[in-house]
């Protein structure tokens, strides 16, 4: 009697991954497009200790001054009067961004006043100073 061979021993199986990889492009997609990126300011001043302070959520735009009056934002010095156009800028990016400026403690408070008056002549009216928690000393 004779065996009947199902599969013919030339044939290959091979495993079709398309459908694999079109999920996983649209994954990709999908946690790019919602994802907030954070913009860092380019220094690191020293922050003042507040007992009052909360952390901040969803706070897109990142301002530092630093001890020796500089501004900075995304990494370079700015100009005072080129804040507001910068922010603008960001704030046309996302419309719900907030503003966050971290000061050095020994900075002057005249230019932090200055530039929280640049922030809202650009449209922003949620603004906070970053400050260091008694807590998280």
């Amino acid at each position: 009697m004779r065996q009947i061979s199902r599969r013919k021993p030339d044939e290959e199986w091979e495993i079709n991954i398309t459908p694999m990889l079109d999920i996983v492009f649209i994954m990709l997609i999908f946690f790019i497009v919602t994802t907030s990126f954070v913009r860092e300011p380019g220094i690191d001043p020293v922050r003042p200790l507040a007992q009052t302070a909360a952390t901040k959520e969803r706070a897109n735009i990142l301002i530092a001054v630093s001890s020796a009056d500089q501004v900075w934002m995304n990494n370079r010095s700015v100009a005072l009067h080129g804040i507001r156009q910068l922010v603008e800028a960001a704030r046309a990016e996302n419309p719900q961004s907030s503003v966050v400026i971290v000061a050095d403690q020994t900075a002057s408070t005249g230019l932090v006043l200055d530039l929280m008056d640049n922030v809202r002549a650009a449209g922003v009216t949620s603004i906070a100073l970053a400050a260091e928690g008694v807590d998280s000393l």
